[in-house]
């Protein structure tokens, strides 16, 4: 154990000896005579007598003794204490509400001297938390979220590994917020484990299954519990190997010099005629059921440089209504199109991990994906989040065909290629849902179904008169089957999907139960 030691430095301006008190200059040494650094004027030291060994006391500057402490082993060392400074932050807080899908961005604080971020939210809203950290207060590369559930009051505190931070907070919630208190603050020694422990005084954690690009989505557990999980079923899509394209699955429009060839992808180019176009679309649309979300995944390459006057555009949708990624000219947009009015979200604006930004590599393959609900839409590039849209009605059907398209405008006569490599859309869930029957009898047109669905089964019961069956919601649709009743008679499989609706007409006596989704 090291012995410290004051010498004091007297300078006397007197020959005799030193016969009162002096406030001098000194300094701590161990015993190997190392020098203990004492910050200028922090301290005082009085020197009480006249000659010989005389006791010391080390004061502060109000003259308050500085106390020394015993330890183990019965040596002696200076009292000390380590003050907690607690720095609130102004850059990287709220009282604002935030709107449906808003987001509050705080500024970039300094976190040096400070080893936490404490962090406390509280609104009426479901919210979602964000604590970036930056080398650069420019590049915002590290990122912790948490969720925090309406009238619920959340803290986290979380470790500082970079010199900035900044604080994020959205409102994932379909209503604006009414009541919103988020503030944050950084301290120099600080604990990130939880604040309490359980009542057998263990560490509390608590284990769930989050998205790592979607955050804010968890497993569900079933009051069995069971974990739920769905599978991803292919509805509409191929790939397009070879040269023969295949009318059966893909319609084609084109106007001036525009052009669709497959070279084992699908290209599709304008040429140079002026506002020439070139359109490839699915036959058949991808059937939304409810409780199911659809996703649309392509690999897409936009193949030449970015062109002024020209819309590369590629998704899930019709002229009417749908959800689509496009590239117009110099920018990148994401859009939701409802009753033939598009919204779009351009680049500067994306609220996913990616940042506000993106600018698209017209030399590389991007794989697109867009998620859709009946309450909100995700946007994908390379498996990660460029943008959500949240709320309802961003378009009226959720059904829909797979589009991409290349238009050239304004004059425009620049040959531009757009590539597709392949593309599907997938219901996240079962490929068959419960099904329903109906029940004819006689001479009737019915009208079994409006929308996309999947004929089953047909049952012929009596073999008398014909049944027609089609896929609309009249007789001008296009027809699936025709049974001659008279000839026939029993079950008949089809499992056979229509787009439009489920029309069926039959003549004679002819009695049938026909089964579909």
């Amino acid at each position: 154990m090291k012995k410290l030691f004051l010498l004091l430095l007297v300078i006397s301006l007197f020959a005799t000896p030193i016969q009162a008190s002096y406030i001098n200059r000194f300094i701590l040494q161990d015993e190997s005579e190392n020098l203990v650094g004492v910050t200028s004027n922090a301290l005082d030291v009085n020197i009480a007598g006249s000659t010989g060994t005389s006791d010391v006391t080390i004061v502060d500057s109000l003259g308050n003794a500085i106390d020394s402490q015993p330890d183990a082993d019965g040596d002696y060392h200076l009292g000390v204490a380590l003050i907690q400074s607690i720095i609130s932050s102004t850059n990287n807080y709220t009282d604002t509400n935030l709107a449906s899908g808003a987001t509050f961005t705080g500024t970039a604080d300094e976190t040096f001297g400070a080893n936490g971020i404490q962090v406390y939210h509280f609104a009426d809203r479901d919210c979602i938390i964000y604590i970036d950290q930056s080398l650069d207060a420019t590049n915002w590369d590290i990122c912790d979220t948490f969720e925090c559930l309406a009238n619920n009051a959340c803290s986290r505190t979380f470790a500082s590994v970079a010199p900035y931070y900044r604080a994020r907070v959205t409102n994932t919630d379909l209503s604006a917020t009414t009541a919103l208190r988020f503030a944050t603050g950084m301290a120099p020694v600080i604990s990130t484990l939880p604040r309490s422990l359980t009542d057998d005084d263990r560490v509390k954690v608590e284990s769930t299954i989050t998205g790592k690009i979607n955050s804010d989505r968890h497993a569900w557990i079933s009051p069995t519990n069971t974990l739920n999980v769905n599978e991803n079923s292919g509805i509409v899509g191929t790939n397009f190997d070879g040269t023969l394209k295949d009318p059966n699955f893909w319609t084609e429009t084109v106007t001036g010099s525009g052009a669709v060839t497959q070279t084992g992808e699908i290209k599709l180019t304008t040429g140079v005629t002026a506002n020439s176009t070139a359109k490839y679309n699915s036959v058949r649309s991808g059937r939304f059921v409810v409780g199911s979300a659809l996703i649309f995944t392509g690999a897409y390459k936009f193949n030449d440089a970015l062109v002024a006057d020209n819309i590369r555009r590629c998704g899930a949708y019709d002229v009417d209504e749908g959800f689509f990624f496009e590239l117009d000219g110099l920018t990148l947009n994401v859009g939701s199109r409802k009753v033939t009015v598009d919204t779009l979200i351009s680049s500067g604006d994306f609220n996913g991990i990616y940042g506000p930004n993106f600018i698209i590599d017209p030399a590389v393959y991007y794989k697109l994906d867009i998620e859709w609900t009946p309450i909100g839409a995700f946007y994908y590039i390379n498996n990660k989040l460029l943008h959500k849209s949240v709320g309802g009605h961003l378009t009226r059907r959720l059904t829909q065909p797979i589009t991409f398209e290349n238009i050239n405008s304004n004059g425009n006569i620049i040959d531009v290629t757009f590539d597709c490599l392949g593309v599907v859309i997938s219901r996240e869930g079962k490929l068959r849902t419960a099904s329903t029957y109906k029940y004819i009898s006689g001479a009737a047109n019915t009208l079994c179904k409006v929308g996309a669905g999947d004929l089953h089964s047909i049952n012929v019961t009596n073999n008398s008169g014909s049944v027609t069956v089609y896929d609309g919601t009249s007789a001008a649709g296009i027809i699936i089957t025709t049974i001659d009743s008279l000839k026939v008679q029993g079950s008949f499989l089809f499992d056979a999907p229509f787009s439009t609706g489920l029309f069926i007409v039959t003549t004679g006596s002819a009695i049938i139960t026909v089964t579909y989704e």
